[in-house]
């Protein structure tokens, strides 16, 4: 897989239900570890919440996981429709939660079901969803000459130099579409005159 859909940016929205109040948040995350520091974030915010429910899919494009956790609520009622409302849009590397401040009501298990649903998907239609392209890294080292025209042919890439280190060369890493790989290491080779640094 080449491309996957995702958000372009974090989006929140809020709904009552019967009284209990529910606060959802989503955000790209690529990693475990990105989900963890916005999970962090979120219970933060809401120290006093009754429940944080969530749910990512993180991953892609080439080991896509998920996850989901009801945090407290009746098996199956939050966690699995908060995940089912980020796969409806077929959303790659996105976390999302939902924060519930009970109103004194219970729901049930239908109520809390389609309620989270509900949450989770008014937080994703705020969302600008985009096509993400598999990207690919790749390490070069040049000279101050050769490295404006890197960055320039980079650029046109769609690709980023990121962490560039000067000394008597230009080191660093290029970022670039995974498509462009082959294209990228034959212009870093050209521009070396050395190939591709191992």
């Amino acid at each position: 897989m080449e491309t996957y859909l995702t958000i372009k940016e974090s989006r929140e929205a809020e709904l009552t239900e019967q009284r209990s109040r529910f606060l959802s948040y989503i955000s790209p995350a690529k990693s475990k570890e990105e989900v963890e520091a916005f999970l962090d974030r979120i219970r933060a915010m809401h120290p006093q919440a009754t429940h944080v429910c969530w749910a990512y899919n993180v991953g892609a494009p080439d080991n896509p996981n998920s996850y989901y956790s009801d945090d407290g609520e009746p098996s199956g009622t939050a966690g699995q429709p908060i995940l089912q409302s980020i796969k409806h849009e077929k959303l790659d590397n996105v976390v999302c939660a939902v924060v519930r401040y009970f109103g004194g009501i219970k729901l049930g298990v239908r109520g809390l079901i389609d309620t989270y649903r509900a949450a989770a998907q008014m937080a994703v239609e705020k969302c600008q969803i985009i096509e993400e392209k598999a990207k690919t890294e790749l390490p070069f080292s040049c000279s101050y000459q050769a490295y404006n025209t890197l960055l320039y042919k980079v650029e046109q890439m769609e690709g980023a130099i990121v962490s560039p280190s000067f000394g008597e060369k230009i080191e660093g890493t290029v970022i670039i579409p995974r498509t462009r790989k082959q294209e990228l290491e034959n212009i870093i080779k050209d521009l070396t005159g050395y190939g591709t640094p191992k």
